[in-house]
């Protein structure tokens, strides 16, 4: 299916256009025109030729300007090396390296034709001025990228250049090390009610096994979305009432308690889907993970939960833990947070278990029963 993006910065209008066809890969390009209406029927020419080229089986997959047999010594523009790393670097550093995809088209689009050696970074700093404000449609709406957005758009082409400099030693330094991340808004403290939680599981009961079963998980774990969604049956140990995230955000492993109505669901699905290893949450005909944002958020939508985002499952997991007398290093060790500074934001859930504390050992000290 293809999407149109609209970009606006300081040269004007263009439309990004990405198609995602299975079983080709996903394909970017943009166009830019003076006449900014001449560069959306293009775009629009464009997605519409090859969705049906795709259709017909007529559409041969372009390669990129990288081959497996180029040599990294020849790499000397952006492009390159973003093309170079995206290839064959991306595929063995992280789990899900498409999501970096439109990160590194934006990139080329912008500063592809700069040679790496002339990167500054004054450059960087204006390309993080320009993510910061362009307009973005994002649904229906016209917006602008949030801090976080801009921060990872920074890091993924930092990745990029560490590699140019460590391995390629194609640069002395990381220019990108100079350029500032923009200050992080204050954590999100969105979490949903008891009532709101049973709506929400009801809602996936409703809608499909797998949905119901990853979203028991989601919310009884507090595992972020990709490590529920890449749980395998050998991560469960129905025995001992433990459920285990491997290669985790901070590359560590963590188990957490299953309860023991959780671990029924579970069982119960595994046994009549026949899953008896490897991924839990796979797609039988196309034997892909399933796209699990896709169903969470109709749920979302459908419920009219506002201000509500998939990721805010764990926040709801955490402030209970926190509401319940779990501690901020509870909450940490539970969530798999490496600093104390992230569980900070549960602090207003927590304050009355710590007062409670406090109000103990002050009726110790003076004596008052």
């Amino acid at each position: 299916m293809a999407t149109i993006k609209q970009i606006k910065n300081k040269k004007g209008i263009s439309y990004q256009v990405t198609i995602r066809r299975k079983p080709y890969k996903t394909i970017y390009r943009t166009f830019h025109d003076s006449d900014h209406k001449k560069a959306k029927k293009e775009a629009l020419a464009w997605a519409s030729k090859i969705e049906y080229d795709m259709e017909h089986g007529q559409y041969t997959q372009v390669k990129t300007t990288v081959s497996s047999h180029t040599s990294a010594n020849k790499i000397e523009t952006c492009e390159q090396l973003i093309r170079y790393f995206q290839k064959f670097i991306a595929p063995t550093r992280y789990a899900t390296p498409e999501k970096y995809n439109c990160m590194y088209e934006w990139w080329i689009n912008h500063i592809g034709h700069i040679l790496i050696k002339e990167l500054s970074a004054p450059v960087l700093t204006e390309c993080k001025n320009i993510l910061a404000t362009e307009k973005i449609i994002k649904g229906k709406k016209e917006t602008v990228r949030k801090a976080n957005s801009v921060n990872k758009y920074l890091m993924c082409f930092s990745a990029v250049l560490t590699y140019a400099v460590d391995e390629l030693e194609k640069i002395p330094v990381n220019p990108m090390a100079k350029v500032k991340l923009l200050p992080k808004p204050n954590g999100r403290t969105r979490f949903l009610s008891i009532n709101e939680i049973q709506l929400f599981i009801d809602a996936a009961f409703n809608y499909s096994d797998i949905v119901f079963v990853y979203s028991l998980i989601l919310f009884s774990t507090g595992g972020r979305y990709s490590e529920v969604l890449h749980l395998q049956v050998e991560n469960i140990d129905f025995d001992n009432e433990l459920i285990y995230y491997m290669n985790t955000k901070n590359k560590t492993h963590r188990s957490e308690y299953l309860h023991p109505d959780i671990a029924k669901e579970i069982k119960r699905y595994l046994e009549q889907n026949n899953i008896q290893t490897g991924y839990i949450f796979i797609n039988k005909k196309t034997n892909k993970l399933v796209y699990m944002r896709g169903h969470l958020q109709k749920i979302i939508k459908s419920l009219g939960l506002e201000d509500f985002h998939i990721h805010d499952a764990r926040h709801t997991t955490g402030s209970y833990v926190g509401m319940t007398g779990g501690s901020l290093n509870d909450i940490a060790e539970i969530l798999g947070q490496k600093s104390l500074s992230v569980a900070k934001i549960y602090t207003h859930v927590t304050q009355k278990h710590t007062f409670a504390v406090l109000k103990r050992a002050i009726d110790y000290m003076f004596q008052k029963k």
